[in-house]
């Protein structure tokens, strides 16, 4: 007696006493024993229960694309575009999205800028000319003479039927 803690239990072997500490106690034997805590509850991690597709995350139950991802959640989100095939033939997938690519800088300035089959195609506006990825300037290209100066209306060389005699079919 005295050797050991208290709430220890005391065996002697070879005249040597032994502490330790009964089921349900811990501590160091030979200054006391005292109850075991309960072990600490670890909280329980769900799975995923909505089990999203990629690019979807589960809020409230329910499964919803990210931002800037499109579908039902479940089978699959994806972004707006991959190809340009994707697109309205009138626009480009650029970065995932499916804009315009008639941005500035596409075409020379003063060219005129058109999106055909998700192309940029550029070209010089009427009276124009130059290269459309550099600039359109007005054409210096001379009109002929003959365009530009006032000629006198021909003379008429035929017999015109009266209005009248077309309408009754009289020879005039």
């Amino acid at each position: 007696p005295g050797s050991c803690g208290y709430n220890a239990l005391c065996k002697v072997i070879n005249h040597t006493p032994i502490c330790t500490c009964p089921d349900g106690f811990t501590g160091d034997a030979f200054s006391g024993c005292y109850p075991k805590p309960p072990e600490p509850e670890q909280p329980v991690i769900q799975e995923d229960t909505c089990n999203c597709a990629p690019n979807a995350e589960c809020r409230d139950g329910v499964c919803l694309c990210l931002p800037d991802y499109y579908g039902d959640g479940y089978v699959s989100c994806r972004p707006e575009c991959v190809l340009n095939s994707d697109c309205p033939s009138n626009k480009a997938c650029i970065r995932n999205k499916c804009k315009n690519p008639c941005t500035p800088g596409a075409c020379g300035e003063g060219a005129i800028c058109e999106v055909l089959n998700h192309v940029v195609m550029c070209t010089c506006p009427p009276g124009t000319t130059g290269s459309t990825n550099t600039s359109a300037t007005p054409s210096t290209r001379l009109s002929p003479s003959w365009a530009t100066k006032p000629r006198p209306l021909p003379l008429l060389r035929y017999k015109i039927p009266s209005l009248v005699s077309l309408l009754i079919g009289i020879p005039s």
